[in-house]
């Protein structure tokens, strides 16, 4: 029970958002550095929005 996975979405102020699946908040905090590092912005420019059991449908 304790590998439950939620939906986190991070967004930056430009509207740039970033979604993925976690096991837990420190998990999506490393995920959320390295897709940063990759889309070449800062992580301190991307706030966490939600926290879904579900995918969003806006893909």
């Amino acid at each position: 029970m304790s590998n439950k996975k939620n939906y986190y979405v991070f967004e930056s102020p430009n509207g740039t958002a970033i979604e993925f699946q976690a096991t837990s908040l420190q998990q999506a905090m490393v995920i959320k550095k390295k897709k940063a590092l990759t889309m070449g912005i800062p992580k301190e420019a991307f706030e966490l929005t939600s926290i879904r059991k579900k995918p969003s449908l806006t893909e």
